[in-house]
């Protein structure tokens, strides 16, 4: 399933990222104290604009990104409430609760040098969607762009609050097949994480990828195919790419000719259990691949789906194998099938 993420209360957060910059990066309690001397001693007041209790403050994790603490240290370093923008928050009518979209960096650390009141610029509105739209459209260009995580996961919330607008709708469907293969979709450094890592005990870290195995079949079926072949004959944790960007294209190419492949049902399957005769390691097709590509084009740019498809069709044809496999033409070939193979490639006991 989709990874879980609540919507904590703004004085919980402030209380986790004081201990954890305090523990991971040396700000003990003399120099927080200092901090905050300076900042409470400034001559300077924030800029006019309403305040609102940090009690009443709320940060929907469905639609923020993690909180990046170094980002938080460097703010309380340099405090100058002059150039404090007013967060921007929004709530429901007649609500007092407030959601903030947009400067939760600047308000954490506000909150952490002791401030309990923060100007904000609040929006009062009744759609359930605005604060992932506002969240987007500040955060999407800049230094610090949105990642595929992040867009993918604002998608979904807005799926969830029945926004059907066509990438919600494929971002879901994307997601379901996900769900379905018990594989989460999550990047590696929420991978990594104690409190971010999904409930699988298998994900993949490439949405780019995921997204184009979607795009060559909107019903998710070839998605859902490609995960669940590499799954059952590797059984590797993380879901290698390389391998999963070359059967997508190899089923790209089979869609434009299905009878001239003449393929069965399970032929992903049969591709990768040959493959595993010569590499236990789905990891290690994926690099040897690119140590062949390199040795029989040299100088040529790395090209994922064409030299993952090429290299797993013609490493199945060297082990004996019989699918009639796709291709792109002599150009792409690897060298393989040529025994023009890279020396100490394969292993000796390679049929």
């Amino acid at each position: 399933m989709a990874i879980t993420r609540l919507t904590r209360k703004f004085t919980d957060v402030v209380k986790e990222v004081e201990a954890h910059i305090a523990t991971y990066y040396n700000v003990s309690a003399s120099k927080l104290a200092a901090i905050r001397k300076r900042a409470r001693n400034s001559p300077h007041s924030f800029p006019k604009s309403p305040l609102v209790d940090i009690d009443v403050m709320w940060i929907d994790y469905e639609v923020q990104r993690d909180v990046l603490y170094k980002h938080v240290i460097s703010i309380m370093k340099k405090w100058d409430p002059r150039v404090c923008s007013p967060v921007s928050v929004c709530r429901q009518p007649n609500a007092s609760k407030v959601d903030i979209y947009d400067g939760q960096h600047r308000a954490i650390a506000a909150a952490i040098l002791g401030f309990k009141q923060l100007p904000c610029a609040i929006v009062v509105t009744t759609d359930k969607n605005f604060a992932s739209f506002a969240f987007q459209t500040l955060n999407d260009t800049g230094v610090k762009r949105l990642t595929a995580g992040d867009l993918h996961r604002n998608a979904l919330i807005r799926y969830k609050n029945n926004s059907r607008e066509i990438r919600n709708v494929r971002a879901y469907t994307m997601q379901c097949q996900f769900d379905q293969a018990g594989i989460d979709l999550q990047d590696k450094c929420s991978r990594a994480s104690a409190t971010l890592r999904g409930d699988c005990d298998y994900f993949f870290s490439h949405f780019k990828y995921a997204q184009r195995g979607l795009e060559i079949d909107e019903t998710g079926s070839t998605l859902l195919n490609v995960l669940v072949a590499i799954k059952s004959v590797f059984g590797q944790e993380e879901i290698d790419q390389g391998v999963f960007i070359g059967l997508v294209e190899l089923q790209r190419l089979v869609r434009t000719n299905p009878t001239a492949c003449n393929l069965p049902r399970n032929w992903m399957i049969t591709l990768l259990k040959s493959l595993k005769t010569t590499f236990k390691d789905s990891h290690q097709i994926h690099n040897k691949a690119k140590k062949q590509w390199e040795y029989s084009h040299p100088g040529a740019s790395w090209t994922a789906p064409t030299a993952m498809a090429n290299f797993m069709r013609e490493l199945h044809m060297y082990n004996g194998g019989k699918l009639n496999l796709p291709y792109h033409g002599s150009g792409s070939c690897v060298g393989i099938i040529d025994n023009n193979i890279a020396p100490g490639l394969l292993p000796v006991t390679a049929v």
